[in-house]
This record gives C-alpha cells, structure tokens and sequence, in this order.
C-alpha cells in the first residue's frame, strides 16, 4: 500500500508541474514560447520587448458568454509580467443591447480586472453601446465608461464629451504613442477633436481606434473614407487604425507620399476584426501587438486565451487575416 501511496503522490506532482508550464512550442514568426494561461511568467521569458492587446465586439460575451469574458481579462492580467503588456484597446460594442444592465455589469466586472494589476486600457462606443433614439445617445456608455473612470489613470490625456471620444498617452521602451478613440457617430466636430489632439503630438506615434473604418472587403466604410480622407493623410504621425463592427478581419495597407515627392513616405496598416460570428460569439480570439522595438516592428498575432490557441493564417496563405507585420517609423 505505502509504494501504491508513493506512486501516486509522485503521479500527482508530475501532472501540476505539466499543468502549471502550460507551453505549446514556438509561434509562426518562430520566436518563442506561447503565453501561458495559468500563471505570471518574468518579462525575461518572452522575446518581444513588450505586447499591446486588442479586444473588440465583446457583445455575445456579455450576453451569452461571461466566462470567456472572464477568461480573456484573466490571462491579460496573469500575463502583464511575462510579456511585459502597457496598454489594452478596446474598439467597441461592449454589449449587445444598450439598454441591458447585467450586460453592462458582466462588462463592468470584467474591465475591472485590469485596472486592479494598473494595465490601462481604452475603450469606445460601438452602435450596440448606445441608444441610436435618443439624442442622448451615450448615457450608458458613459454611466460606465465615462471620463471619471479613467481620469485618474496616468496615461489618460483628455477627453471628448465624456469619453465619446479620448486619447491616451504611452510610452514603452523609448517608444512614444498616443493612442485616440471615437466612438460611434463621428461628424465634423470629432473629426477637428480628432486632428487638434494629433497635432499637439506630432512625434508621436499615433494609433487610431474607432468602431466602423473598414469593411471585411478591404474596402473603406463611407465614414472610414472620411476618416482616412480628413484625419489619416493628414497627420503624419497615424501609423495604424484599429476597427470592429463587420465580421471577419481584413487589413488594408496605404503607402502614402507626405512630402509629395513621387515617393513614399509612410505605411498606414489599416485593420479590421471582429469574430462574433464564430461559435460562442468569437471563442476569446484577440489581437497581440508584439513589439521589437530594435527592429522598428510589430508583430501582430490572434490568440484565444479560452481555446489557448492561435489562428494560423499565415500572411502569405491569408494576408491581413490573422497575422500582419507593422513597420513602424525609425
């Protein structure tokens, strides 16, 4: 009986050990180990200089799916060390029915997870976040997402009517951002919000967040091509912009002659991606921006902290699907 009582004991140890380095080998880029999703791995583990992480149409998770909410959140949290994460996007429709408090709450709770490990985070107003009737259109947008909450964050820069609009300022291994949000119902007035916070930031890197930008097609939205015509062109320091809202995920790429030589000048990397449409309303997937700061890039990958799973939709196979390299200004 006692060597039965060993075996087993030593069984046991052998399988918490496996469970607790939960690593499946190295990624399509061939650098390095997967996230793990059980527990806060050293900064030193993981070969990119740090990640940015980017969740968007969490609606179905709110609604239907909570625990995948959770999960996503959790490994966020669990994993702010090991791939050293500064900052999270959240490009709208936070839930599915504006007028659905415990939809608002499961949101509530689960963006709350961040703020207690301090990863500051933006987030906007997708259609579904607000009541489209109403000339008050944001009231429980802004009840829970208003400026208050994030005010005291030290990366908040401002705000527009009450966090309809905002920009926050990062920086990261010498790497200076300013990220900008507008949400849902953009006109003239957000667009000159929009440009006058670009321009007081002209060296640094500027990455856009809105709902609607691009269509699955690749194509501009009428209100992205307004966007891209008034406030991407213009400022030269736009580098990315971020969308939801149609379903799928596309990436358009503008090379764009800011000094009007004949040449290039810029890369914009347009990106779209929404996976609600998939089983159990997008199965956690979000985008990972890695950064190598040495090589002036960033590796953008989809990975499901509820499936720990990447999708593998290489960019030669399926480009601007699930995986993009950014070039970012030197």
């Amino acid at each position: 009986m006692e060597q039965i009582l060993k075996k087993i004991f030593v069984a046991t140890i052998c399988i918490s050990f496996l469970t607790v380095f939960n690593y499946e080998g190295t990624d399509v880029f061939g650098a390095g180990l997967h996230p793990s999703t059980t527990f806060n791995s050293n900064k030193e583990n993981s070969p990119y200089d740090y990640t940015l992480v980017w969740m968007s149409d969490t609606q179905y998770y709110s609604k239907n799916y909570p625990h995948i909410y959770k999960s996503m959140v959790d490994w966020i949290a669990a994993n702010k060390d090991y791939l050293n994460i500064p900052y999270v996007f959240h490009t709208g429709d936070v839930v599915n029915e504006w007028d659905n408090e415990a939809q608002w709450q499961y949101a509530d709770t689960y963006m709350k997870v961040l703020e207690k490990v301090n990863i500051p985070y933006g987030i906007l107003a997708g259609n579904h976040d607000i009541d489209l009737k109403s000339s008050n259109k944001y009231t429980q947008f802004s009840k829970y997402f208003g400026q208050t909450r994030f005010e005291k964050q030290p990366s908040y820069g401002g705000s527009y009517k009450d966090n309809q609009g905002h920009f926050d300022l990062i920086s990261e291994n010498s790497d200076d951002y300013i990220m900008v949000y507008m949400g849902w119902g953009i006109s003239k007035d957000e667009i000159d919000w929009i440009n006058r916070v670009l321009a007081k930031y002209p060296d640094h890197i500027a990455l856009l967040s809105f709902h609607d930008y691009l269509l699955a097609s690749g194509k501009h939205s009428p209100i992205g091509e307004e966007i891209f015509k008034k406030v991407v062109e213009p400022n030269k320091n736009v580098v990315a912009t971020l969308s939801g809202h149609y379903y799928g995920s596309e990436t358009r790429i503008e090379e764009l002659d800011d000094n009007k030589d004949g040449k290039p000048d810029r890369k914009v990397y347009q990106m779209m991606t929404n996976y609600q449409n998939e089983p159990e309303g997008g199965q956690g997937y979000m985008r990972l921006l890695k950064v190598k700061s040495n090589e002036n890039k960033i590796y953008v990958k989809t990975y499901s902290s509820y499936l720990n799973s990447y999708k593998y939709a290489t960019p030669q196979s399926s480009p601007g699907k699930d995986e993009i390299v950014i070039e970012l200004p030197d």
